[in-house]
């Protein structure tokens, strides 16, 4: 499949951030930390097809899915992506509407300059009850932090915005997805020799068991709801006709007042 060219912008994202993940020891650390969060939640999505988009983690997904054919959105074709390689933008997803069973966005919201459009497209692709990944960066952590200090120092700004994971479940909800809490990863950046890397190694793996909001990165899974399918309109149904049934004739009489007025009881009064 091709479509038109994606965005500049967004394939030069992608890889800058495909560099960070090959040559930096956090990048590293959050793959693989990825890498073992994804093959758990993985196990409970079948289907017959899964997108992935965005930047490259090195995570191989081909090795963990269920799903029968695994597509990858890229900005340029490469040799070992050449069967199953989409070039095309996230913005604009070039396949049909309800026919994406599972949705892995690596970074994609922290990338493309039209985050909202992203979301809009993944609700179009996914099939009724399809999964939704998102793989985003943190805004409260080390790295959001350093992020916003080197965009507000350097001329040349860098266009890889993070995004609070209350903000990105606002938009899930306002789309109608359903979601779960988020998982935080990679709180503490690694060191490479020594105590000191020990040390951080072993309070990087409790912030994770913890599930600690400092982390750089977070997984948010989220599925597609089924109410508006489900609200369609049916097809009338035929309802079975009522049969009369005759009513008794009220009796006659004559009517009994509740009250008597005090002015009319002389009147029934017997003469003394």
């Amino acid at each position: 499949m091709t479509v038109t060219s994606p965005h500049h912008e967004e394939s030069t994202n992608h890889a800058v951030l495909t560099s960070w993940y090959a040559e930096t020891a956090m990048g590293q650390r959050l793959s693989n930390q990825f890498s073992l969060l994804l093959s758990q939640v993985l196990e409970q999505v079948f289907g017959y097809q899964m997108l992935v988009t965005g930047a490259d983690t090195g995570i191989d997904f081909r090795q963990m899915v269920k799903t029968q054919r695994v597509f990858r959105l890229t900005s340029k074709m490469q040799r070992d992506l050449a069967s199953n390689g989409t070039i095309g933008t996230a913005s604009e997803l070039p396949f049909a509407s309800d026919s994406i069973d599972a949705l892995i966005l690596c970074h994609t919201l922290n990338t493309s300059p039209l985050p909202h459009s992203v979301l809009r497209e993944c609700q179009r692709v996914l099939v009724p009850n399809g999964h939704l990944f998102i793989m985003s960066f943190s805004p409260y952590s080390l790295w959001g932090l350093s992020n916003w200090t080197r965009n507000l120092l350097s001329r040349r700004r860098r266009h890889i915005r993070a995004i609070g994971s209350r903000q990105l479940r606002d938009w899930l909800s306002l789309l109608d997805f359903s979601y779960a809490e988020p998982s935080y990863l990679a709180s503490m950046t690694p060191r490479r020799h020594g105590r000191a890397s020990r040390f951080v190694n072993r309070v990087d793996k409790w912030l994770v068991r913890r599930n600690s909001p400092t982390g750089n990165a977070y997984l948010i899974h989220a599925r597609k709801r089924m109410a508006n399918y489900l609200d369609m309109p049916t097809a009338s149904v035929s309802r079975p006709r009522l049969i009369a049934m005759p009513l008794g004739k009220p009796r006659g009489g004559v009517p009994v007042p509740r009250q008597t007025r005090k002015a009319d009881a002389s009147v029934f009064r017997r003469p003394q």
